[in-house]
């Protein structure tokens, strides 16, 4: 039987998680970037996607989840589960838009685009290492039709440690963006500057 003071101390660890859970990570983007290009943060409630300028003047989106629940809209409970609890095959999305207006209808009013500017050839650099990334997998390809876009294995686990929104964060690093917080459900805030 747990004493009273394990009970306070797990009630106070249980408070400060759900704290953390609430709180939303902050992106810090670069102060004055050298040949400044926008790039979007997508927050879709649980998971975000990054959408970056392509070299044909359109828009190209990035996103990671686990290849069953996110690839395969295999959505049930037990798919659930399985990829927060136990490590499973992650999976890298890809969809090019024309344009932002072509971004805007596909994921509708509510959804929460963040835009901000970064240096161009931090973008070039990060397009080039999420497409080699997406051709080392291709031949696993698939299209999923709910949200047009193409899905690869990845080659990089599934985790409760590592989602789309910790991978977003790694991609925004390499943007020379700074992410203060905790990260766990896709609550991103832009700082703006000053």
């Amino acid at each position: 039987m747990l004493s009273r003071i394990s009970l306070f101390f797990l009630g106070i660890l249980a408070f400060v998680f759900v704290v953390l859970i609430a709180s939303p990570a902050t992106i810090i983007p670069p102060c004055d970037p050298v040949d400044p290009v926008t790039v979007y943060v997508v927050d879709l409630g649980l998971h975000s996607r990054l959408v970056l300028p392509d070299c044909d003047q359109g828009l190209i989106q990035y996103a990671y989840g686990d290849w069953r629940y996110f690839a395969l809209n295999q959505q049930g409970l037990g798919s659930g589960v399985r990829a927060l609890l136990i490590p499973t095959q992650g999976s890298l999305g890809r969809r090019r838009y024309a344009n932002f207006s072509g971004l805007q209808q596909s994921v509708g009013s509510d959804t929460t685009i963040l835009s901000f500017a970064v240096a161009r050839d931090k973008v070039t650099a990060l397009n080039q290492f999420l497409d080699q990334r997406f051709e080392d997998n291709i031949h696993t390809a698939i299209f999923n039709p709910q949200n047009h876009m193409i899905f690869v294995q990845d080659d990089l686990d599934y985790t409760l440690c590592h989602n789309s929104n910790h991978e977003l964060v790694v991609w925004l690093k390499k943007l020379n963006c700074r992410v203060e917080g905790f990260v766990l459900l896709a609550d991103f805030q832009l700082q703006v500057s000053h």
